[in-house]
């Protein structure tokens, strides 16, 4: 389990560190970074989303309707009550406060995941969590990160701002259609992929820029926050649901899929928004290197 978890980060770790490479020899700058992240959010990461969502089965959904809702409700509880914690009683800014508790309750399941669960659960469990966390994600997280990253104080403006974005327009639209009980054409999938699955090596290679042009940190603010998403946050929902009398295979399923580190989607947000950028991605990184050894504990604890 231990060589699975490396040869999976290991693509993270090459890509932080060319983007971090590039930026200290002066190839790509702070702005570039930027400009990647806007790529991101624009085009490839919508086109992904749209094509992962459209391609879902609606019998799949129905079928793991348990799974669903255990997955769905830990990650928007833990980011919602995260959100609280960091506004009012850490007295963050919105903005901020929003980027921290997505950083906790966000893991990296359609990146990491999509090379660690195939090897510990059936092919269709692993497929059907990616496609319910990604969902998560783009249905409930985003909105709420693009309203609390919103420079309009009207909350009905920031709404009708948020769903303008073309990556919830493309979250919204695809579960639409799956829920209509259609699916992609197989013929199509080539369309959504060719710039779609670049969306994850881009946001981490603009990630290592960010670390490029400003160094890699380490601190008090930045060891909570992974201990938060690391430990913390699966260790709760594990506890939950044994109380609650969870099957053994669905709690091992939900557990290691939460305990995965934290996702790209709060650095690259960060650099969009310009809000703590060094912070979001020095978090992404040490998420990352400790779960070598965080994650490789709840799988055997869990086997």
């Amino acid at each position: 389990m231990l060589s699975t978890l490396i040869f999976a980060l290991i693509p993270i770790f090459v890509t932080i560190g060319l983007g971090y490479l590039a930026a200290r020899r002066g190839i790509f700058n702070d702005q570039d970074s930027k400009k990647f992240v806007k790529l991101v959010l624009t085009f490839m990461l919508p086109l992904h989303v749209f094509g992962g969502l459209w391609s879902t089965s609606r019998k799949i959904l129905i079928a793991n309707v348990p799974l669903m809702g255990w997955l769905m409700l830990s990650m928007t509880g833990c980011y919602l009550i995260m959100i609280l914690i960091y506004r009012f009683g850490l007295h963050n800014s919105r903005q901020l406060a929003t980027l921290r508790a997505m950083s906790v309750a966000n893991p990296s399941v359609p990146f990491i995941g999509s090379a660690v669960l195939p090897l510990l659960f059936s092919t269709s469990n692993s497929a059907i969590t990616i496609g319910i966390c990604s969902l998560t994600v783009n249905i409930i997280m985003l909105p709420i990160a693009f309203d609390a990253l919103s420079s309009d104080r009207s909350p009905w403006k920031r709404l009708a701002a948020t769903f303008k974005k073309p990556l919830v327009i493309a979250a919204v639209l695809g579960f639409f259609l799956t829920l209509c009980g259609t699916q992609m054409p197989s013929q199509l999938t080539s369309t959504f992929d060719l710039l779609g699955k670049g969306a994850g090596g881009v946001a981490i290679f603009a990630a290592g820029i960010v670390l490029g042009t400003r160094h890699l940190s380490f601190n008090q603010t930045i060891l909570g926050t992974v201990l938060l998403k690391n430990i913390v946050f699966p260790l709760i929902v594990l506890l939950i649901m044994w109380i609650a009398g969870t099957p053994a295979v669905l709690r091992r399923l939900v557990v290691i899929a939460l305990a995965i580190p934290t996702a790209t989607m709060p650095s690259t947000l960060a650099i969009r928004f310009g809000v703590n950028e060094k912070e979001l991605a020095s978090t992404q990184f040490w998420s990352t290197a400790f779960s070598l050894v965080t994650l490789s504990a709840f799988v055997l604890a869990l086997a």
